[in-house]
């Protein structure tokens, strides 16, 4: 990944996005069905570029000028208490792909506590998240790195393509995401800039 990346045309800029939403997708399914192949909520819907850098940032980089994806789910298995021992099938899976594995204890005031996270590095500019909570609510991330681009008319090329009925979703099984927009569908939503009001155009 070279800072050459920025100076594609949108359009190539835009397949990117496709190619790494493709690769967060794969790594999300694969991650929820060592958990649970029901139901989970949806959190961050991904799908679209987050105009913004990450711990994988680079000198140069800004808001303006990079993005990164990020993807969530969650589920509240039975008797679910977050229990240490809930991360033992994710660390199983993460250390089979080989993948670099941090596990930590979260300890926090109050009722509930502590949680407990694994994450693993996948090598190929992911991080793949498995977080177990003392309140019984599990949640799988998945976040890239940071990418070199063009970050707001990306998030306008990819949002402004997507029906607002594909947002709608708010869980489902493993497997189903947001579909990324073709660059030839037409602009089904253009953000009003001047609209403060948190409503949309």
């Amino acid at each position: 990944m070279t800072q050459a990346e920025a100076s594609l045309s949108l359009r190539e800029q835009f397949e990117l996005v496709r190619e790494r939403d493709a690769r967060m997708q794969e790594l999300m399914t694969d991650a929820q069905v060592q958990v649970s192949s029901d139901v989970w909520g949806w959190g961050q819907k991904g799908g679209a570029p987050i105009a913004d850098v990450n711990v994988w940032s680079v000198p140069g980089m800004t808001s303006d000028n990079s993005y990164y994806l990020n993807m969530g789910r969650w589920i509240r298995p039975e008797g679910a208490t977050g229990a240490k021992a809930d991360l033992d099938p994710m660390i199983a899976y993460f250390e089979q792909q080989g993948w670099e594995v941090e596990v930590t204890t979260l300890e926090l005031e109050g009722v509930f506590g502590p949680d407990h996270l694994v994450r693993a590095d996948t090598g190929d500019g992911y991080l793949v998240s498995w977080k177990v909570q003392a309140n019984g609510y599990y949640n799988m991330d998945v976040t890239s790195k940071t990418f070199w681009g063009e970050s707001d008319a990306l998030l306008d090329e990819v949002s402004g393509r997507t029906p607002d009925e594909a947002l709608d979703i708010e869980e489902s099984v493993p497997g189903v995401y947001v579909p990324f927009p073709e660059w030839d569908d037409p602009i089904v939503y253009v953000p009003d800039l001047l609209d403060h009001s948190g409503k949309g155009g």
